[in-house]
């Protein structure tokens, strides 16, 4: 069983490596796959089931926008927020939160287009008429919005929440 992180005793560089390597290195990996494999079911099934075409735009959407999220944060978020762990200042703050809300819009977007997805998809669940290829597509989009919404809840919910305690 994995042990709990007690976020609120990490230092801010701590946390912001372990997204990058946790979650971005994910995104990375998973993404490529994902954008190969609805394709794919798109190009088989997209016939009979037509809802696939919006299957693979929104995730392709999605893509764009986590890609760049993370762009955002590894260039201009993340290494002030390690400066700012070794040299607080209320300048470097807002400079944080200045780039967090530019991220804001991306966000929601995203939450709005995982719901989206998830309703078409009927949570997530391949027919009947299936292939493995079309129930391997649709695990990995489940375990993609699991892991993103777990993103989001560390940044925002804790790493961005703790530094706006500190402003």
């Amino acid at each position: 069983m994995e042990k709990k992180t007690d976020w609120n005793n990490r230092s801010f560089t701590y946390m912001v490596n372990h997204i990058v390597e946790k979650h971005h290195k994910y995104f990375k990996k998973e993404m490529t796959q994902l954008s190969m494999l609805t394709t794919t079911i798109l190009k088989v099934h997209g016939q009979d089931h037509k809802e696939l075409l919006k299957v693979h735009r929104i995730f392709h959407i999605i893509q764009i926008n986590l890609i760049q999220h993370m762009i955002k944060q590894e260039t201009n978020i993340f290494p002030v927020i390690k400066y700012y762990d070794r040299r607080p200042s209320k300048e470097l703050l807002d400079e944080i939160f200045y780039s967090i809300d530019e991220l804001e819009a991306i966000e929601e977007e995203t939450k709005s287009m995982l719901k989206e997805l998830r309703e078409i998809t009927n949570g997530y669940k391949a027919p009947e008429d299936g292939c493995p290829t079309y129930d391997k597509a649709y695990k990995k989009l489940k375990d993609l919005e699991a892991n993103i919404l777990d993103h989001n809840h560390l940044e925002r919910d804790i790493l961005f929440s703790r530094l706006k305690n500190k402003g």
